[in-house]
């Protein structure tokens, strides 16, 4: 009897074990490096530890990230603009994606800002002007008031959120000039701009640092966040409200 007893104590312990292990689970997250910079970072261990969910994260742009999330190899996605921008960046990722079927959590604000060469005399530009270097028809400096030298244009990835939103907001949905330089992510516009006095580029706020001067323009804000396909499942509803959490905690 007291056998009996032994063995259903273990096989209670045992299935109280492994029932609690059931609410730990891999949240899988796809997409914009922006977010993944200024969302998941800073606040990626206060999140595990609070959901007992352990995050797996792929960087690899807005657009690409909402291929993997409509294939199922995601979760979630990281979004940095506004769903039609996404779905246009996901687009020319090669997928179209129904807007109506996804649902987006906003974690916070954010803005895009255009930066140059510190030794650049531009300090202030027009929309239009912005919009012109991006295209090509301003190709160089001394057009807009700078020194006699072909501009060199830096932008997040093709399938980027940041790239998107610029051609959207800012030049109007026309083409990107031949001549730009798409690099593999958008934190990497603010490394090859201070190594670069023709250069200038557009980058979310958060990845402006020191080596640089940020252009005085029309401030362009987007929304930073997670999309998933209708209502998160629960798993992802407690990372999110937990990032909620985190973020509106380190604003007080």
């Amino acid at each position: 009897m007291k056998q009996s007893h032994s063995l259903l104590r273990v096989a209670f312990l045992a299935s109280a074990v492994l029932s609690g292990l059931s609410y730990a689970d891999t949240v899988k997250i796809s997409g914009a490096t922006t977010v993944q910079s200024v969302v998941v970072n800073p606040h990626r261990a206060a999140v595990e530890k609070a959901t007992g969910h352990t995050l797996e994260i792929n960087a690899n742009a807005t657009g690409k990230g909402l291929v993997d999330l409509t294939e199922g190899k995601a979760d979630a996605s990281m979004c940095s603009e506004p769903i039609d921008v996404a779905v246009a960046a996901a687009a020319v990722a090669g997928k179209a994606v129904d807007p109506k079927t996804l649902q987006f959590s906003v974690i916070r604000n954010d803005e895009i800002v255009f930066i140059v060469h510190p030794n650049n005399p531009v300090s202030k530009l027009t929309w239009e002007q912005i919009a012109d270097i991006h295209t090509g028809k301003i190709k160089n400096w001394k057009q807009v008031g700078g020194k006699d030298l072909a501009i060199t244009v830096y932008s997040d990835a093709i399938t980027g959120g940041t790239r998107a939103m610029v051609k959207k907001v800012v030049m109007n949905d026309a083409e990107y000039a031949p001549g730009v330089k798409s690099l593999t992510n958008v934190a990497r516009v603010a490394d090859f701009v201070p190594g670069d006095e023709s250069s200038i580029g557009g980058i979310g706020k958060g990845f402006v640092n020191a080596k640089s001067k940020v252009i005085d323009t029309k401030k362009i804000e987007r929304p930073l966040g997670f999309v998933t396909l209708g209502a998160p499942s629960a798993k992802v509803a407690a990372v999110i409200a937990a990032f909620k959490t985190e973020v509106g905690n380190s604003a007080k």
